[in-house]
């Protein structure tokens, strides 16, 4: 089957392929994607942003869906509470969370928790922090370490 131009940057792609190797596009061969996942928005909204915002997958353009609410939960999710594979908001848990409480595999935050753990008070694994406790604590102020990190 001869090559097919990428409906983006129009470099010679398979049909079959999944990705385009120059401009990372989904499925590039096909004109038009079909939105795969899951996206629900409660009717509720505050401050014109929906009360809950539940958002997996990507959108008909490729593009990963991202949950924007108060209460947000996705791949990637950014609100009040986010709760997803990328977290950022006031409270967050994810794998990567950013936020004034985080929880995660890295986290960032005031308060701070998970595997790496940066924040004003940190617990985790590997701790950094003016507070810090964990496996290896390096901070200020040591509540507990394992390693005997230090300032």
């Amino acid at each position: 089957m001869p090559p097919i131009p990428c409906r983006q940057c129009s470099a010679p792609v398979s049909f079959d392929d999944a990705t385009c190797p120059r401009c990372g596009a989904i499925q590039p061969a096909r004109r038009e994607i079909e939105a795969r996942g899951y996206e629900w928005k409660s009717r509720g909204q505050w401050m014109g942003a929906p009360l809950v915002h539940v958002a997996f997958g990507h959108d008909t353009a490729g593009r990963t869906r991202v949950a924007r609410g108060v209460v947000a939960i996705g791949q990637r999710a950014v609100g009040g509470v986010a709760i997803g594979i990328m977290a950022a908001g006031l409270v967050s848990i994810g794998f990567v969370s950013v936020g004034i409480f985080s929880l995660g595999i890295v986290s960032l935050g005031m308060i701070a928790g998970g595997v790496n753990a940066f924040g004003a008070m940190a617990v985790g694994v590997v701790a950094v922090g003016y507070e810090a406790g964990g496996v290896t604590a390096v901070g200020w102020k040591i509540l507990f370490s394992l390693a005997g990190g230090g300032r």
